[in-house]
């Protein structure tokens, strides 16, 4: 009788130890999830960020019933002279749509050619405006397909957890820089504006000469 009682408080303490390394084991693991996933995160996010926006954009024309064209190569007697990522159709503007992302933040003035750019390290180096380049390529595409200006928003999404400094100093009516999370919303707010909506008609002829005369497929080069 003795014995048995032993045999039972042996195996109970047995259990029990069995089930508090498990837990400690379990908990280790989330632990080091939780640590590890921004970083996985961040990688998988520089690796396939064109593919992430790309279905950002593309669920706001699908949401709104817009048309998207992607990956335009715009060409003058076959001599390449931009590339846009996307150019989404809504209602009351087209949207030229230049996807970046920076791993660190960026700063400048929107009339400066040249910003810079601060790394992980604090490390700084010179790049190019990427809201100027986009300005330009609305007018290569405005003189290319004689399209007025007055059409076209321009904006430059970014990765969440990019830092831009002065981010409000930048943006203006008709261009801007903006996050990927802030995307829907900004321009759900532009199409509120009271303007009329753009010609169908006038749109579906747009999207089919421009898709006609540059579209080229998923192929992406950056400029």
């Amino acid at each position: 009788m003795t014995l048995n009682v032993f045999n039972n408080t042996a195996n109970t303490d047995l259990v029990i130890t069995i089930i508090i390394i498990i837990g400690i084991i379990v908990l280790l693991l989330v632990i080091a999830f939780a640590m590890l996933f921004p970083i996985f995160k961040k990688k998988y996010m520089y690796r396939n960020f064109k593919m992430v926006y790309y279905r950002k954009i593309y669920s706001i024309a699908e949401k709104n019933d817009y048309l998207l064209l992607n990956n335009i190569i715009l060409k003058n007697k076959d001599i390449k002279i931009a590339e846009i990522d996307h150019i989404l159709f809504a209602k009351k503007y087209i949207y030229v749509i230049k996807d970046r992302f920076y791993r660190g933040a960026i700063s400048g003035n929107k009339d400066d050619n040249v910003w810079l750019f601060f790394n992980n390290r604090n490390e700084k180096t010179e790049m190019h405006n990427p809201m100027q380049n986009n300005v330009k390529r609305i007018e290569k595409l405005c003189s290319l397909t004689g399209l007025q200006k007055d059409f076209f928003i321009s904006i430059v999404v970014v990765n969440n957890d990019c830092v831009i400094k002065n981010a409000k100093e930048l943006n203006s009516k008709r261009s801007f820089i903006v996050s990927s999370k802030k995307l829907p919303k900004l321009i759900k707010s532009i199409e509120k504006r009271n303007l009329k909506d753009i010609d169908q008609r006038q749109l579906e002829d747009a999207v089919r000469d421009i898709y006609r005369l540059y579209g080229r497929g998923n192929e992406s080069e950056d400029e």
